[in-house]
């Protein structure tokens, strides 16, 4: 089908697909706890440390887990049934909110317990996202699947928009424990969600070699795929450039916008919407013939937005460039998920979207000198050359590496 004969009404195709409503519905649930808790943490740690590089360091303990433990999730996804996979990492989730909720009753919080919190979130989602992404590719057909990516990607954005919010609210009229209470309870209808999934998601003839095999296997795919390559090097230029900025939000929202909490909610609630309105219109291309072309004009964009945040700190213009931010960067993510799984070998398939993940776990490389810098000269400044560098590299490929650019 051709963008020219899509319907509006088919802006909503993959959700047509009973398995894949399940499957989406989960991810909403994921996606609502995922986005309280970036509020939560970050709100509790700047609270007990004052710092952007305490902020910045806890929120890598995501990304050393990931660094370490997504090729594996990947590989697994690929060998094992995807179900009791995701089912065990949301439980594990589901059993890490409760004791930080626990200990943040009882006043025995400390950093150290945040920054191991991020590490088992890391690794939860080291195995959650490769089974979910890959499971979409096997629920979707081939001219669904941007659409299906771009479906879920609206699910992250309406939860971006609340969630956030909510979170704020909450932390204000009962204390931050009251965010990861509610996080437990959410948790529940994410294993809910999956549990009415079938029992399928393996490719036939699992591998009969070893795990570690199978990863190097994986690795020289996709190394020698100049795609695959491609796409996972923009993923690494956004992770490095276009990410730090979430990690600083609460020092940004109290020093130079003075902020409370529900500020806090608010600010990390824009790209939400961005995201959101980004989203929807994705979602109504259908399979639109110029992806490589949306993804690095996506990248530019985004590049600009920080650029513009960081330098005309003025309420509500703050907003509106989150929102240009959040909205450019989903289609950079959406439009990198619908090409690795659209493209990649069957195979393969987790262990490309595993690898994605992977890139995620260099998030220290642009948050910890980041955050050190910013201690010293100041958020704005940091964020704002960074927005600069992510726009000249998604640049860069589009002048250089014409065979990204006309991908379809």
């Amino acid at each position: 089908m051709s963008a020219l004969e899509w319907d509006w009404r088919d802006t909503f195709a993959a959700l047509r697909i009973r398995h894949f409503r399940w499957l989406w519905l989960a991810a909403l649930a994921g996606s609502t706890t995922f986005q309280m808790g970036a509020v939560a943490q970050g709100w509790l740690v700047y609270e007990l440390s004052g710092s952007a590089f305490i902020l910045g360091w806890v929120s890598t303990g995501w990304s050393i887990a990931t660094l370490f433990f997504a090729l594996y999730g990947g590989v697994m996804a690929d060998r094992v049934e995807k179900r009791s996979i995701m089912l065990a990492a949301r439980g594990l989730m589901m059993l890490n909110t409760l004791i930080i909720a626990l200990l943040i009753t009882f006043g025995v919080i400390q950093v150290w317990h945040l920054l191991l919190n991020s590490i088992l979130a890391g690794l939860s989602y080291s195995f959650i996202m490769p089974a979910q992404n890959a499971w979409i590719a096997e629920l979707i057909d081939r001219r669904t699947l941007l659409n299906a990516a771009a479906l879920s990607s609206v699910g992250m954005g309406l939860m971006g928009i609340f969630s956030a919010w909510a979170a704020g609210q909450i932390i204000e009229l009962y204390g931050v424990s009251g965010v990861y209470y509610a996080m437990f309870g959410i948790y529940s209808i994410a294993i809910f969600s999956i549990s009415r999934l079938p029992a399928t998601g393996v490719l036939d003839g699992a591998s009969a070699s070893s795990v570690w095999s199978d990863l190097l296997d994986g690795v020289h795919y996709l190394v020698r795929n100049p795609l695959m390559l491609g796409l996972l090097v923009q993923g690494f230029a956004r992770v490095l450039f276009a990410m730090p900025y979430r990690t600083f939000m609460p020092k940004f929202s109290s020093e130079v916008m003075g902020f409370d909490a529900v500020g806090l909610g608010l600010l990390m609630a824009a790209p939400g919407v961005g995201a959101l309105i980004s989203s929807m219109a994705v979602a109504s291309l259908g399979d639109f013939r110029h992806k490589g072309l949306l993804l690095l004009g996506s990248g530019v964009v985004a590049g600009l937005g920080l650029v513009l945040f960081a330098g005309v700190p003025l309420w509500p213009l703050t907003l509106v460039f989150l929102a240009l931010v959040g909205g450019s960067e989903n289609n950079a993510m959406v439009v990198t998920n619908a090409l690795l799984q659209t493209y990649a070998d069957p195979r393969f398939r987790a262990r490309a979207m595993s690898m994605l993940m992977l890139v995620w776990g260099f998030t220290p490389l642009g948050v910890l000198p980041a955050g050190a810098i910013a201690d010293r000269v100041g958020v704005p400044l940091v964020v704002g050359v960074q927005g600069t560098l992510l726009a000249a590299s998604f640049l860069a490929v589009w002048l250089w590496r014409p065979e990204i650019r006309r991908v379809e």
